[in-house]
């Protein structure tokens, strides 16, 4: 895998966001159906902008937004995107250009993903879409004409059978449960292939100091192990704090990847009346 590939990671995985906890092999998971009720964490126009850290450079941005909801039958679906770009004073060493589009439900289950990737040429394309009611997942490959429309080259339709999710609706998951003490594994695709990532939330109240807040912020931790080799390169344990905030932004990340780990920092932010919770002076 190129060093390119190891760019913005994996602050995916801390979204996952299907409220189920299912059965494994270690007693301390367990069956569980989980409603929210901290009220709404989606907020449409919210804008969460972060730098990217491997050792002391900063490899690149990444940029994410909900920029729109719609009705459909008893269900809200929000439409989020995450914009992934390479620092262009490294291009020499690092360039990647990767757009995610995801529509989520209410409870932060995926029901449709699109990737495009610019970063040759051309743009290539992947698209999920989720029918849980013929539990079928629809897996197709193909690329972005100049003209805006997509050329669709093969699909693959993969059997499911629980609600799941796509790596950007991973990112609202974490987000939606971070305040809530568990333990889950969660459902992940990869492309065609379905993984497990295990997740332990809120297994700490802290505080986290970043550049771009001028104080200490009230923080709960989570961390977890992510058992394939995902987008970029992310594998293996992982960890993250959360403001303690119905909000949940998250504030700093710290990533296992192939070539090492990364650091994943909040640098600009857009949410109606968010203000980051100071943490209580000792």
């Amino acid at each position: 895998m190129s060093y390119s590939k190891i760019l913005l990671i994996g602050f995916f995985v801390f979204s996952l966001k299907s409220l189920y906890c299912f059965e494994s092999d270690d007693d301390n998971f367990s069956i569980a159906l989980v409603s929210d009720s901290r009220g709404d964490m989606f907020d449409v126009g919210e804008e969460l902008e972060y730098d990217v850290y491997y050792t002391f450079l900063n490899i690149g941005k990444i940029k994410f937004k909900v920029y729109g909801n719609e009705q459909r039958g008893k269900r809200k679906v929000y439409k989020a995107y995450a914009f992934m770009d390479s620092n262009p004073s490294l291009s020499w060493l690092v360039d990647l250009h990767v757009k995610f589009f995801s529509e989520i439900d209410e409870n932060a289950f995926s029901y449709g993903w699109i990737s495009e990737d610019s970063t040759n040429e051309k743009v290539y394309i992947r698209i999920m879409k989720f029918d849980y009611e013929k539990n079928k997942m629809y897996f197709s490959w193909g690329e972005k004409l100049k003209s805006g429309e997509y050329l669709i080259e093969k699909t693959d339709t993969i059997t499911i059978n629980r609600h799941a999710q796509d790596g950007l609706s991973l990112f609202y998951y974490a987000r939606k449960n971070a305040l809530r003490k568990m333990r889950v594994k969660v459902p992940t695709f990869i492309d065609t292939s379905e993984f497990n990532t295990d997740i332990n939330f809120n297994i700490a109240r802290l505080e986290d100091k970043i550049d771009a807040i001028d104080y200490s912020v009230d923080v709960v931790k989570l961390n977890g192990y992510a058992d394939f080799v995902g987008i970029f390169g992310l594998t293996g344990y992982f960890e993250g704090v959360f403001s303690n905030d119905i909000a949940s932004i998250p504030i700093s990340a710290k990533l296992k990847v192939v070539l090492g780990s990364i650091r994943v920092e909040l640098k600009s932010w857009k949410r109606s009346n968010w203000v980051p919770p100071r943490a209580s002076s000792k």
